[in-house]
């Protein structure tokens, strides 16, 4: 690792200041789009502008970013990437459009999962290889977990195959821009339950050995403590003595006590496991509209 990158650049500001390429993945129902969203708000007022990009058949990124603001929602579909992509990839725009018009050429495309994940990749470095020259980051909301990382591999899986042409020096571009610590980061979400936090270990453990650099993962939904450590006993007396409303509410605290030391349990857990990232907690909100779950996650994030 860079030696810089061990003290001042390991903050979360550094990050959102400096970074080209900041993606975000994590299990799915874990707040991955809402994160995505106030990172690329909390970018934009850093750097003035920032574009977020997500890579879903149902885009929602464009309900949870603030309406007229400098964040720039893209949605990158591969029927739009696929021409732009080969047109880089082969120098021959003129024919571009018939090769990716043709019926087998896009089955090949669409079936293979290689094929599929080099066009996306090409056409998200070339996004990032423009915005950088204006300082403008990319924030990208990566599909869950294991597809994520299946993604993010696929330069070094499509070097395997090919060693030589278009789409070995399309990969090789991507893998340098991946793998540059001072370019690209990931940022992994979870919540404090067992299989997301066991999860989201092994994907840390994944990234890095693929080369992404991963130092920061964000604990969303994280329950508070419904009373004080020194108020327990007379929690329990009250649960067992307590009749009524009293009792009920009593065994209610008991059991939110419960789940709230299970879920700092397992923060814990993921301290230990992964010693080297900064660990972001974001609270539990109750009935709140997912604009409103944005903004507190900034205000969390921005501290």
């Amino acid at each position: 690792m860079h030696e810089a990158l061990r003290t001042e650049e390991h903050t979360l500001g550094t990050m959102l200041e400096q970074r080209d390429l900041i993606l975000v993945t994590g299990k799915g129902g874990t707040g991955k789009s809402t994160l995505v969203a106030a990172l690329a708000e909390l970018a934009a007022r850093v750097r003035g502008r920032a574009v977020a990009v997500e890579l879903a058949a149902h885009p929602r990124l464009h309900t949870l970013v603030a309406p007229g603001g400098r964040v720039q929602v893209v949605n990158l579909e591969l029927e739009d990437a696929t021409g732009h992509a080969l047109a880089r990839m082969l120098g021959m725009p003129a024919l571009v459009g018939a090769i990716a018009k043709n019926r087998i050429i896009r089955q090949f495309i669409r079936t293979s999962p290689a094929a599929r994940e080099t066009i996306l990749l090409d056409e998200l470095l070339a996004r990032v290889e423009a915005e950088s020259k204006s300082r403008v980051p990319v924030i990208v909301d990566l599909p869950a977990t294991g597809h994520a990382m299946t993604f993010l591999d696929t330069p070094r899986a499509v070097k395997k195959m090919l060693r030589v042409g278009p789409i070995a020096a399309a990969a090789e571009k991507a893998e340098i821009l991946l793998h540059d610590p001072l370019r690209t980061e990931l940022v992994v979400v979870a919540i404090p339950e067992e299989l997301p936090i066991n999860e989201t270990i092994e994907l840390v453990k994944k990234a890095r050995e693929i080369g992404i650099a991963t130092r920061r993962i964000v604990v969303n939904q994280v329950p508070a403590h419904p009373v004080e450590p020194h108020e327990r006993e007379l929690l329990d007396v009250v649960q067992q003595h307590g009749e009524g409303a009293v009792g009920a509410f009593a065994k209610t605290a008991h059991g939110d006590t419960q789940g709230a030391d299970q879920a700092r349990s397992l923060i814990e857990k993921l301290h230990q496991s992964v010693t080297s990232a900064q660990i972001i907690e974001l609270p539990r909100l109750q009935g709140v509209d997912p604009r409103a779950s944005v903004e507190a996650a900034m205000k969390v994030l921005s501290r």
